[in-house]
């Protein structure tokens, strides 16, 4: 990413505009690395961190909307002799690069995601009577009359049906679905969703992972993902 502000842009502890939350500053022009990205408000945050050789080091918050993409520029062969990367850290580097998230908010998205803020108390309602956790969100979609149905599946490989209100509370239906129906497979383009701090267990090489953030209070709601293997 590439600053795209000419003045100077600040840097913050977490992915929101808040007082003494600025832990550094950088200008516009500067080559920054992404680490990972979240929702908040109408805007989409990116964590970042300098790149090596930078004349100064940080890591911390940029709004989206003060980036720009740019290439990295490809090292010299002298440097990739002279730090060459260790093995371990091969793993770490493509968990980053599977939390970068889409560039467009879930508001915009064509997805079932894009009412997944406004139906996250349904989503909750219908994972707490899971008796098999961790619940595995594939579909979340409004209906008529304030309803909302919640297509999940759970730890055992069973896929569920929940119907409840959007502001949740009990289901009013909870019923099995068959396997083969709602297998991730079939799915096609859309999202996987996981209640939780805790990012699933599922190969960084074939998923892309986001966070997803309350814009209310800033707090963590789960983890959104997509499948990017065949």
């Amino acid at each position: 990413m590439l600053g795209a502000s000419d003045t100077r842009i600040n840097v913050r502890s977490a992915p929101r505009v808040a007082s003494g939350n600025i832990v550094a500053s950088t200008k516009g022009g500067e080559l920054l690395r992404v680490l990972e990205a979240a929702e908040e408000g109408q805007y989409t945050w990116y964590r970042v961190t300098t790149l090596p050789g930078s004349a100064e080091s940080f890591e911390g918050w940029i709004r989206g909307d003060l980036l720009a993409s740019a290439a990295l520029p490809e090292p010299t062969l002298p440097q990739v002799l002279a730090t060459p990367v260790p093995a371990a850290d091969v793993p770490d580097a493509a968990r980053r690069a599977s939390e970068a998230a889409a560039p467009v908010p879930l508001s915009q998205r064509t997805d079932w995601s894009r009412d997944l803020l406004r139906l996250f108390p349904a989503i909750e309602g219908c994972a707490a009577v899971g008796s098999a956790p961790p619940i595995t969100v594939l579909r979340a979609i409004g209906r008529s009359r304030g309803l909302a149905e919640i297509i999940m599946s759970d730890a055992a490989g069973r896929r569920w049906d929940c119907v409840i209100r959007e502001t949740g509370g009990t289901p009013m239906r909870y019923d099995p679905l068959s396997g083969a129906v709602y297998m991730r497979d079939r799915m096609g383009n859309e999202p996987f969703f996981a209640i939780g701090e805790e990012r699933p267990a599922l190969d960084p090489n074939c998923f892309r992972f986001e966070r997803v953030i309350d814009p209310t209070n800033g707090e963590m709601l789960g983890w959104l993902y997509y499948r990017t293997c065949p």
